[in-house]
């Protein structure tokens, strides 16, 4: 294992590389630059600035090669640059809105799990009845919703019947615990319907799956409770694939949450890349993006390490 765990971290290199030269290339396509709107806003402050000047101060004025290599070594310098429109650098914005990020995909998870784990296992147990049927409908409904219609909904009829609305001034959890779970709760929860429909779905069909194998017949046969076969013989040998969902999810803690951030205005990362964008902020969208992807080669490393130990037939080799 130690040996896979070297060539896996190896690869990240190669991994990380593709993805800044992906991200640098398409943020180089999109129409417009930073440039054009710092022009724009001096000039109606009343200030006369020259555009070549501000293309030179933010380094874009040679040619994107050599914008490209200087950025890529200071990202392995571990430095990410400065903001074109924040007086601070990406590391820092990111470094403060990693934890928000981190706390909505939390909730997320945790809520999802805590719903789509147990009920699967129901709807396995209670094949095809009522209950597995109406719970596979609202799985199915909730995965193919679209989820800032959802959250959009949640806003506004709130507010309209009963003039209730999520707090939308972000406050630390060690700072006021309530204000902070009022701004999180609603986002959470919509953010955990979403993944639960999946795994819902997936932890029902390799449960049943695993229910059907000549070692769980064997294990009714001896008298073994249906609780005790579900729990100790079928769940974990279903596992491998609900833990690749699972992983997933956990890899998207980061990112997986813009629409959600923008819409309950939530200072996160995903909030932060969606406004870089609009700003063609390239150095804070660059950054924004490395971090999302390095999380989530970092967890699918992580995640297939655990299959060895929910699996120990599972070979590196």
């Amino acid at each position: 294992m130690g040996k896979y765990v070297v060539k896996r971290v190896l690869l990240l290199i190669p991994t990380i590389f593709i993805v800044c030269a992906i991200v640098f290339i398409l943020m180089r396509m999109m129409p417009g630059d930073a440039v054009d709107i710092i022009v724009v806003r001096m000039r109606n402050a009343g200030k006369s600035v020259d555009a070549d000047q501000v293309r030179e101060m933010l380094g874009l004025n040679v040619p994107p090669v050599i914008q490209f290599f200087s950025w890529f070594g200071g990202v392995l310098r571990f430095d990410l640059g400065d903001s074109f429109f924040q007086a601070d650098s990406v590391s820092e914005i990111i470094f403060r809105q990693l934890p928000i990020s981190l706390e909505l995909g939390i909730i997320s998870l945790v809520l999802a799990n805590l719903i789509s784990i147990p009920l699967g296992l129901f709807c396995a147990a209670k094949q095809d009845s009522l209950a597995d049927y109406i719970l596979r409908i609202f799985a199915v409904f909730f995965m193919s919703v679209p989820m800032f219609w959802i959250a959009t909904l949640v806003l506004f009829y709130p507010a309209k019947w009963w003039g209730y609305a999520p707090e939308v001034t972000y406050y630390s959890l060690f700072a006021n615990p309530i204000k902070n779970m009022s701004m999180f709760l609603v986002p959470g929860i919509l953010g955990a319907i979403g993944q639960a429909g999946t795994q819902l779905r997936i932890t029902r069909t390799m449960v049943l799956d695993t229910l059907r194998q000549d070692y769980i017949r064997t294990a009714y046969a001896k008298g073994v409770k249906q609780r005790d076969v579900l729990f100790k013989h079928a769940f974990r040998n279903a596992m491998i694939p609900v833990i690749t969902i699972v992983g997933g999810s956990i890899g998207a803690l980061v990112g997986g949450n813009v629409i959600l951030e923008n819409v309950f205005n939530i200072p996160g990362i995903g909030q932060s890349l969606v406004t870089a964008l609009g700003y063609r902020d390239f150095p804070l969208v660059e950054g924004c993006v490395l971090i999302m992807s390095l999380f989530v080669m970092i967890v699918n490393l992580i995640i297939d390490l655990c299959y060895k130990w929910i699996d120990p037939r599972v070979s590196f080799d």
